[in-house]
């Protein structure tokens, strides 16, 4: 089945243009020149990233979770145009969804099965939505999903030259905005879009709010509908997020407590507490549910479309299902392991295909990265940062969570890198936050 048609070649140029003509008026708004070319160069890469991403599933792979999403909008499209009280179905759960496209549908072919999982169901609405304004377009519909995932990053970009201080802001835009896995893979229609713009803005509003003290309703009511829409499609994101704002606020608290020992006891006190739990906790569930739905992807994709893929072991990214043990105990002996897979690798001799061969090449960039600074900071100062400066705190410990939970429940490079993108702006900024500061430190010693 063709998604992308004539018509979307024909409307391409016209939606450039006009969300150029936008995005330059919102630019002139920046007093620095500096900012507006990044912000003009971000945004030409998202749309690039958009419309290379919709290529390449269209005439390279010829299938994708993103046409399941197009599809089931197109399905939502049609009840409505078939009668506009059908509206509701927007507002419907998944099982009804599931149980209205069976009736017209059958229970063969088409996004039957798919449209019951409440994740893909509500990347299936905003499509739906979203076709309003695209004309039902395939490709036009993929640049407005770009266009509010880069709206997000900008928005955590923001934030991020502010705690930087608008220091090093070129390097910080080429490590946050310019990297190419990011802009790729959340330019298109799909879930990464909706959810690493949704985060760059919760964390811009939360930012705003604890630390510059600005606060307004719409800004709560925004940050609540966001919080529910990540929720409803990766849930672990939002847990994830809760759990590190929770503990950099616990770190933070313990940062003002000057006796050392008072504060390595309080510590050591809330790990035990916090562990006892845990340990007592069954992550099969969670874990599990994760892991299934990457695997499930794969078998359905070969299901649909009638692929083989055939996988070796230099294909695995971290462990097989039947190895995962689900107490909290299993899951912390594993992930020192899981979580350096899922962020250095796959290794340059582990690529057997361009798109993983690129992949590679990032994550050897990360690795020498990280290794620099550790060389620069002598190792403990590496460390030295990470548990005295709260913002670096957050995003080592949100980077970690998210490698770990990635690095379990992925099986194969192509998918960890998709899914990694969630993370790889805190773990960038991080790294330029802290070669920010070692230059600092290094300059205050020379004067």
């Amino acid at each position: 089945m063709q998604h992308i048609t004539i018509y979307d070649y024909l409307l391409l140029p016209i939606y450039l243009f006009l969300f150029y003509i936008l995005v330059k008026r919102r630019s002139l708004k920046f007093s620095e020149p500096g900012l507006r070319k990044i912000f003009l160069m971000a945004f030409a890469l998202r749309m690039f990233g958009a419309i290379t991403y919709s290529l390449m599933v269209e005439y390279y792979y010829g299938y994708g979770d993103t046409f399941g999403y197009y599809e089931g909008g197109n399905f939502l499209i049609d009840q409505v145009q078939t009668n506009f009280s059908n509206i509701k179905y927007i507002f419907a759960p998944a099982s009804e969804l599931q149980r209205v496209y069976s009736l017209e549908n059958g229970n063969i072919g088409g996004v039957n099965g798919y449209i019951a999982i409440g994740s893909w169901t509500a990347i299936m609405k905003v499509s739906a939505m979203v076709s309003i304004l695209s004309f039902n377009k395939f490709l036009i519909t993929s640049l407005f999903f770009g266009l509010f995932s880069f709206a997000g990053q900008w928005k955590l970009f923001m934030v991020f030259n502010d705690i930087n201080k608008g220091q090093n802001q070129k390097l910080l835009a080429f490590a946050v905005l310019y990297t190419p896995a990011i802009w790729f893979w959340s330019s298109g229609l799909m879930k990464e879009a909706i959810c690493l713009g949704s985060l760059g803005f919760i964390v811009s509003i939360l930012y705003n709010a604890i630390v510059k003290k600005r606060r307004s309703p719409v800004d709560w009511l925004l940050l609540v509908a966001l919080v529910y829409i990540v929720y409803i499609i990766k849930s672990y994101i939002i847990a994830i997020l809760v759990i590190t704002i929770f503990f950099t606020l616990l770190f933070a608290l313990f940062q003002r407590i000057k006796i050392i020992l008072l504060r390595l006891i309080l510590t050591i006190l809330t790990m035990v507490i916090l562990y006892i739990p845990l340990s007592l906790s069954n992550f099969s569930e969670q874990i599990t549910d994760l892991a299934e739905e990457s695997v499930m992807q794969i078998e359905n994709f070969q299901k649909n479309y009638q692929i083989v893929q055939q996988q070796d072991e230099t294909s695995m990214a971290g462990f097989e299902m039947s190895n995962l043990n689900p107490t909290f105990s299993g899951f912390l002996l594993r992930s020192p392991v899981v979580i350096f897979s899922c962020l250095f690798r796959p290794f340059l001799w582990e690529s057997k295909k361009l798109i993983i061969l690129l992949s590679a090449l990032e994550s050897t960039l990360l690795l020498l990265a990280t290794l620099f600074l550790l060389l620069k900071s002598r190792v403990f100062g590496f460390f030295k940062f990470l548990f005295t400066d709260p913002y670096i705190f957050f995003c080592f410990l949100l980077s970690v969570l998210f490698a770990a939970i990635i690095g379990f429940t992925t099986f194969n490079f192509g998918t960890m890198t998709r899914y990694k993108i969630m993370l790889l702006p805190f773990l960038y900024f991080m790294l330029v936050n802290m070669y920010t500061k070692i230059e600092k430190r290094q300059d205050d010693m020379m004067k």
